[in-house]
């Protein structure tokens, strides 16, 4: 049971770690952000 609970969490946490990626790169100054990655000028532009 305790397995079941937690693959019914990571199931629904996995969408919103997707849609918080893009944002925390374009907000934590961190050396990835300085990278040339798909979304420089935020989340939005971003439609994979």
């Amino acid at each position: 049971m305790r397995y079941r609970g937690f693959f019914l969490v990571a199931c629904c946490l996995l969408p919103v770690a997707c849609c918080l990626l893009p944002v925390a790169y374009s907000l934590l100054p961190t050396p990835y952000s300085l990278l040339p990655i798909p979304f420089p000028k935020g989340p939005m532009t971003n439609d994979n």
